[in-house]
């Protein structure tokens, strides 16, 4: 059966992904930074054989190693699959709060702890039958996209230096035969704020995007349905398209 190693995998759009490749017949590692406290992530495996779960810290270099040597060249991955990533608080990150220790912070789990990842688990990916290595990407990283308001500058940043990394990759490893996708999984309700009360207020944090979500002003996808559409493109993408950046409804998006 394919193998394939999700990032990310306790939560929102990496627990979705867990959930539909393993109801495909994968076999999934899925990683999470720590296993002990993913209780959803632990009750799919719990009834899964094929779900093996694998701490991982994409910020920690030692825990990029320490994946690597567990897995050793025990299996192949048909997919490596980049889910992961960090958006931090908004108040750090504009003009006038900026500190560096936020912005390494992005920068490390969302760019360099996936090319680290990709550059340690490449040989998995090359013995496997697809060999392809697929980036969740982000609009918010897109200059062409670019609009007000100007905020999140280390996640848009961060996520602009995954984007570069990912058509690096590309360029190298097509003469290789290995498929680098980019795509974007839209604007998804990962808090579960479409399922909120009228009177909800929601999370501290994002009422202010509880506001713009009841007003049609942001058109939150569910979940799954961001995650199916990403499947049939992972599961489509072929080597003349490697390198390009797709939504999850298969539009182009500028880089």
């Amino acid at each position: 059966m394919p193998a394939i190693l999700i990032t990310g995998a306790n939560r929102g759009i990496g627990l979705e992904f867990v959930r539909q490749y393993a109801d495909c017949g994968w076999r999934v590692i899925a990683t999470c930074r720590d296993p002990a406290t993913a209780a959803n992530l632990r009750g799919l495996a719990g009834a899964e054989p094929r779900i093996r779960i694998e701490a991982l810290d994409l910020a920690s270099p030692a825990s990029i190693d320490a994946l690597a040597g567990r897995l050793g060249g025990d299996l192949p991955l048909d997919v490596l699959l980049h889910n992961a990533a960090l958006l931090g608080p908004g108040g750090s990150q504009l003009l006038g709060a900026w500190e560096e220790a936020p912005f390494l912070e992005a920068f490390r789990a969302n760019a360099l702890g996936p090319a680290l990842l990709t550059q340690r688990l490449l040989p998995l990916v090359e013995a496997g039958s697809q060999r392809k290595i697929i980036f969740l990407g982000s609009a918010a990283g897109s200059i062409g996209l670019l609009q007000p308001p100007a905020n999140l500058y280390a996640y848009r940043a961060s996520k602009a230096a995954l984007h570069l990394i990912a058509r690096n990759l590309a360029l190298e490893l097509k003469p290789r035969g290995l498929v680098v996708g980019l795509v974007n999984p839209g604007l998804v309700d990962t808090r579960g704020l479409l399922d909120l009360a009228p009177e909800d207020p929601g999370p501290p944090d994002l009422q202010h995007l509880v506001k713009l979500v009841r007003a049609g002003v942001v058109p939150l996808i569910r979940p799954a349905a961001s995650v199916t559409g990403m499947r049939a493109l992972i599961d489509s993408w072929t080597l003349d398209q490697s390198g390009v950046f797709l939504n999850y409804d298969a539009q182009p998006l500028p880089w």
